[in-house]
């Protein structure tokens, strides 16, 4: 009975889903794929509906071809990569179990599960086996989609959507840098002016939303990269002229391009203000925070003490005139991933999340996981996604939110599969 299911499903995901050049599945697939990263900030419902949709995907591609695990466990790299969200929320899970189990921590926990869908996810991308250039290319339908909702946007303010402006940017921020990507492996015009659209519409909403946090990020991972380049190829140069060329865009940008300078006048502005003792502006009470945040970390720094810690730890400061009510606002998280981690997940729960963005990084570094032309442009592009994240988490907190951990999953996903060997070998 069980093996009469199994090729029944069998056959329902080869004849809809498996590719053959024309499948309408197969693109239909590539077109929620493509999509999901910015209409899950726009639509509410979304992004949870299609990432549970593709976990449900991946379990049944499990169920029609269950020696897919006996490949996994064959294949080392990918075994760790698929370990790695589990071990994150088994970590998460013993903190809310047995340190703080109320029900802020356990809202917090049960998005942080989120992160295990990665693990189905990566089965259907092991099991649809996509073409490089497809992948890259879908995402430009997000970078349509941000360019729509910026012209439709009436320009008052940040642009935004069911997130902060900050993460709205970041994320039309990765989208730009895979539509980068997708423009460059296009042999045909009409491909190569959709990813070129698509990447005008994602960089105009990321200098919309204004997060300089995303600025700096992208300036920090480009200069990772190069200075990568030119280590291995042993030519230091290299690295001095993207360093010139890097912080030549970043001074134009900052200067020249109005919701980015506006910004970076804030920036000049709240730090005069900061030195004058003026601490309540964006700047300012993000020092509060993480003040705050290494209060309660150096009371279990190895171990964390909740995720309810900081927030506690703020209303304390509160409720003692240390800090203005305002600050009540921003009682969630502390605006930077690696404090959020520290104090309430502890030094654990920093060595996970920095595994779940490094080991990727070092894997896509290595130069036996590339050969040709497209997978080296697929690996380039994933290695700034990843240190992009890495980033962000200095400024902003990342993982107590949905909709970035649904984005995070996405590509934890891809970039899983395009590192296993049997996908390597496929890959065209």
């Amino acid at each position: 009975m069980e093996t009469e299911i199994q090729t029944i499903i069998g056959r329902f995901m080869i004849t809809r889903f498996n590719v053959n050049g024309s499948s309408f599945y197969y693109y239909a697939l590539l077109l929620i794929i493509g999509t999901f990263p910015a209409l899950s900030l726009i639509i509410d419902g979304y992004g949870s509906g299609v990432w549970y949709l593709l976990g449900v995907l991946g379990i049944a591609a499990f169920a029609s071809k269950p020696t897919i695990v006996k490949s996994i466990i064959q294949d080392r790299r990918l075994l760790l990569l698929l370990s790695l969200p589990l071990a994150f929320v088994i970590w998460s899970f013993l903190i809310y179990h047995f340190i703080d189990p109320s029900d802020f921590a356990k809202s917090r926990f049960q998005r942080h599960t989120l992160l295990l869908i990665c693990i189905p996810v990566t089965l259907l991308f092991y099991h649809l086996n996509f073409r490089t250039k497809d992948l890259l290319l879908c995402f430009s339908l997000s970078g349509i989609v941000f360019l729509v909702y910026w012209l439709l946007d009436d320009g008052a303010g940040r642009l935004d959507g069911l997130v902060h402006a900050i993460h709205f940017g970041n994320i039309a921020l990765i989208i730009f840098i895979l539509c980068c990507g997708a423009s460059a492996l296009q042999t045909r015009r009409h491909w190569f002016i959709i990813s070129v659209v698509g990447g005008a519409g994602s960089l105009l909403a990321f200098i919309q939303a204004g997060s300089r946090g995303g600025v700096m990020a992208l300036v920090l991972a480009l200069l990772v990269i190069g200075f990568w380049f030119s280590i291995s190829r042993n030519r230091i140069r290299h690295f001095t002229i993207t360093l010139v060329l890097v912080m030549l865009a970043a001074g134009l940008s900052i200067n020249f391009i109005p919701p980015l300078s506006d910004r970076y006048d804030a920036t000049i502005q709240e730090v005069s203000k900061i030195n004058n003792g003026q601490m309540y502006n964006s700047v300012g009470m993000r020092f509060m925070m993480w003040d705050a945040s290494l209060e309660v970390a150096a009371h279990s720094p190895f171990i964390g003490s909740g995720f309810s810690a900081y927030r506690t730890e703020i209303f304390d400061r509160i409720e003692k005139d240390e800090l203005k009510p305002i600050m009540s606002e921003f009682s969630s998280e502390p605006h930077n991933q690696f404090l959020y981690q520290l104090a309430s997940h502890g030094l654990i729960g920093v060595f996970l999340f920095l595994l779940l963005v490094t080991v990727p990084l070092f894997y896509l570094a290595s130069e036996k996981t590339v050969s040709d032309r497209a997978s080296k442009i697929l690996a380039l592009t994933l290695s700034i996604i990843f240190l992009s994240f890495l980033f962000f988490g200095l400024t902003i907190t990342l993982f107590d939110q949905r909709r970035v951990l649904q984005s995070f999953g996405l590509l934890y996903s891809l970039t899983a599969w395009f590192l296993s060997v049997k996908q390597k070998e496929r890959i065209l």
